[in-house]
């Protein structure tokens, strides 16, 4: 893919307007919304309806050239960039989409009562239909735009829920893989303490065999003989009952380890399918971000000399603050009036002061993204990300004065 085209739409801070979708929609009734006139609505579609392959299978058609070092994110993005252009892409894009949910579009289309077209949503949810029910309602101009704003949050939130029980799978998968090493030692243990029972066990009834022999060899009278081959029964019996006590411990813990294998095979199947991401490539620092001052509110304070380097690495000024750690609350103010944009590691910040800076961002109109971990590698690309939305900010107001 070309450098032109590997920029990503990113994570935006916020997706949708409040009164719904961008203004280009707002157009007469008696059509459907073309992908093209969604706008920042056309990543939660790729998103939630297309799969990695859906996308590849486009990029085939089309003749587009993705590079083999080419992450799921970055072909994610391109397809968002380029699904909002009218054009082949977009259309064809449409065109798979329609054609694999006609059956819910039709029914969308003729369902003119509000309520209905909400039952009809949950209903889709609880089925299992929340792609094609998501591009049917989101498409069609009748539907009402509270209705899509309310759709496009849960949609939004089931991807954060769709983590989380992915992660919660993994570690589960993780926790019975241990339990099957430990049991697969403890059953090679069993086993060779019954290997070292039997070897003592013939051992000894070979030796007492040797004995009997060298004892009938000796013409011993009938009643000398008889202590000596009761000696050998109880023995030879005594043995016998170790190693039917060695054999059934060892099949209960063969049976425990099936038990445990079939549980993690089943964990694996159901965790979420997740394309093989590439080798993180060092970060390249993006024109238009250069000489900007980024707040970096939250992480932890041994994290911050590697969060400096990539911030002088983008020849970005780096403002921080701990979020109410240490630091006072009342300097974030003053620290956001400073900034240009603010990124906020969600996991590892005071709650309240995250808050406070999401509104304050909304009213000065600066960009606030909240990244998912407090990581150099993730602070790098929220970066990126803000350097693509600047870009983009900074093309619009040309194309706008033009």
């Amino acid at each position: 893919m070309c450098n032109s085209e590997q920029a990503s739409t990113g994570v935006e801070a916020k997706i949708i307007k409040e009164d719904g979708l961008p203004n280009a929609v707002a157009q007469p009734k008696g059509r459907r919304i073309r992908l093209s006139e969604m706008g920042h609505w056309c990543c939660s579609v790729i998103g939630t309806c297309l799969t990695h392959d859906d996308l590849l299978v486009v990029a085939r058609k089309w003749n587009v050239n993705i590079e083999a070092d080419a992450r799921a994110f970055d072909v994610h993005g391109f397809f968002v960039r380029k699904a909002g252009e009218p054009g082949d892409i977009s259309r064809a894009i449409e065109k798979m989409l329609d054609g694999r949910y006609g059956g819910l579009i039709r029914r969308v289309a003729n369902t003119a009562d509000d309520e209905k077209l909400v039952d009809f949503w949950n209903n889709a949810v609880n089925d299992g239909f929340v792609a094609g029910a998501y591009w049917a309602i989101i498409s069609h101009r009748h539907v009402p735009d509270d209705l899509r704003n309310r759709i496009f949050g849960e949609v939004h939130m089931m991807s954060h829920l769709l983590g989380g029980t992915a992660r919660k799978i993994v570690g589960a998968a993780a926790e019975l893989q241990t339990r099957v090493d430990q049991m697969e030692r403890r059953q090679e243990r069993w086993s060779s303490q019954a290997r070292q029972a039997l070897e003592v066990r013939d051992s000894k009834i070979q030796k007492l065999q040797d004995e009997l022999a060298k004892s009938r060899s000796r013409q011993r009278t009938p009643s000398a003989a008889v202590p000596e081959t009761a000696k050998l029964s109880k023995l030879n019996a005594k043995q016998e009952r170790a190693l039917i006590a060695a054999r059934t411990r060892a099949r209960q813990l063969a049976n425990e380890l099936e038990q445990v294998k079939e549980r993690l095979s089943e964990l694996r199947k159901s965790r979420p399918s997740k394309p093989a991401q590439p080798p993180a490539v060092a970060f390249d620092p993006v024109a238009g971000l250069c000489g900007k001052a980024v707040l970096y509110l939250g992480g932890r304070q041994a994290s911050v000399p590697q969060i400096t380097k990539a911030a002088e690495a983008a020849r970005v000024s780096l403002l921080h603050h701990d979020g109410g750690l240490e630091q006072s609350a009342h300097l974030i103010d003053d620290l956001i009036s400073r900034c240009d944009a603010v990124i906020c590691p969600v996991d590892c910040i005071n709650h309240q002061a995250c808050l406070k800076a999401k509104k304050l961002c909304k009213k000065m109109r600066k960009p606030f993204m909240p990244v998912s971990s407090r990581g150099t590698t993730t602070f790098q690309r929220a970066l990126a990300d803000l350097a693509s939305r600047l870009n983009v900010s900074a093309t619009g107001a040309m194309e706008h004065r033009q």
